[in-house]
């Protein structure tokens, strides 16, 4: 029969990026309703089982059987609305480009049909055996799917930042060009520090390239083939990406100063 770690270890997977964007849209409602449901099926399937292997009845077989199917169905749903939740934070985006969305949005349109085809097996099942069967079909794809939903976490919070990046950048060239523009309003110390103010700021940015840089080079292997592999680079990312943002964060802060300084000629 199905061993309900790996059952686990796909809700714990799936349900810890959700959190990310925790909302009250429908779509992410609709998710935690099934992760719910599915709880509370994976507990029934479980005592099922447990049932079955200590019994070994006819009966505690029977039940076995109507519990796991039950359970693959549920998890199929299950990762369908996650998937649903994730191509609706895709709809809302606003920093993302066209290309890059339908990018990802085919990779979810691949994962729901594979889901769909997988769900269409439920009928098929007449045994534990058959059950077993159409679990390590959705076990052997898991890396492919974890993948494509890691790639689209990543590709939202890239272009979140991409356009804090675009924003920054263009405060820090017009307080650039206000202190070219009003130079003869400050006096020799007032541009001394300004412009080192400037370079602190500039400096920030450049930190925060840096971060960006990383993360395109490590994105490429949430691609790999190794499960593990993924699930080490993606917290890899979300480290970077909390940097490159931190960055920002105080590149902001030191722009806020030296826009309040600007208003002073001494």
């Amino acid at each position: 029969m199905p061993t309900v770690t790996k059952y686990i270890l796909i809700i714990v997977v799936f349900f810890l990026p959700a959190a990310v964007w925790a909302s009250s849209t429908s779509a992410y409602q609709e998710y935690l309703q099934e992760f719910d449901k599915y709880r509370t099926v994976l507990n029934d399937f479980k005592v099922a089982r447990s049932e079955y292997l200590k019994f070994k009845t006819l009966t505690s077989q029977q039940t076995a059987l109507e519990k796991t199917k039950q359970m693959l169905a549920d998890r199929s749903q299950l990762l369908r609305s996650y998937l649903q939740f994730l191509n609706e934070k895709l709809n809302e985006s606003k920093s993302m480009d066209a290309t890059n969305k339908a990018l990802y949005q085919t990779l979810i349109k691949n994962e729901v049909t594979f889901l769909n085809n997988h769900t269409a097996l439920m009928g098929s099942i007449g045994s534990i055996q058959d059950a077993d069967g159409v679990s390590k079909q959705l076990s052997s794809h898991y890396t492919l799917l974890e993948s494509s939903i890691y790639q689209t976490i990543v590709g939202l919070k890239f272009a979140e930042l991409t356009a804090l990046d675009t924003l920054y950048y263009d405060l820090f060239t017009k307080s650039n060009a206000l202190i070219e523009k009003n130079r003869s309003s400050y006096t020799a110390e007032k541009l001394s520090i300004l412009d080192r103010w400037l370079l602190q700021i500039q400096n920030k940015r450049d930190l925060f390239k840096q971060k960006t840089d990383e993360i395109t080079k490590e994105n490429s292997t949430l691609k790999s083939a190794s499960l593990s592999e993924i699930t080490a680079s993606y917290q890899r990312i979300l480290k970077s990406m909390s940097e490159a943002r931190q960055y920002l964060s105080e590149g902001i802060s030191f722009l806020q100063e030296l826009t309040a300084s600007m208003q002073y000629g001494e």
